[in-house]
C-alpha cells in the first residue's frame, strides 16, 4: 500500500506492482491520484513491475496514458 507521507517524503517513490494479483477499478484511479500528487509536489511516482493484472485495469480505464510501469 502506498502511504501518502512517502510521496511528501521523498524525491523518488518506487511502486513495486510485482506481487499485484488484483487490481479492481479503484486501483487504476488511487495509482493516478497518487501520481498527481506527486507531480504537485516536484516528486516522481515510479510504478515497476506491473505484469498482466495490474496492467490490464490501467489500460482499461486508460490510465496507462498518465501511468507508465516501468520493467
Amino acid at each position: 500500500m502506498l502511504r501518502p507521507a512517502a510521496l511528501d517524503s521523498y524525491q523518488e517513490v518506487v511502486l513495486d506492482l510485482a506481487e499485484v494479483t488484483f487490481m479492481d477499478r479503484a486501483g487504476p484511479g488511487a495509482l493516478v491520484r497518487a501520481r498527481t500528487r506527486a507531480d504537485r509536489g516536484g516528486r516522481r511516482l515510479v510504478p515497476h513491475g506491473a505484469g498482466r493484472r495490474a496492467v490490464r485495469p490501467l489500460k482499461l480505464t486508460g490510465s496507462h496514458r498518465r501511468l507508465t510501469a516501468e520493467p
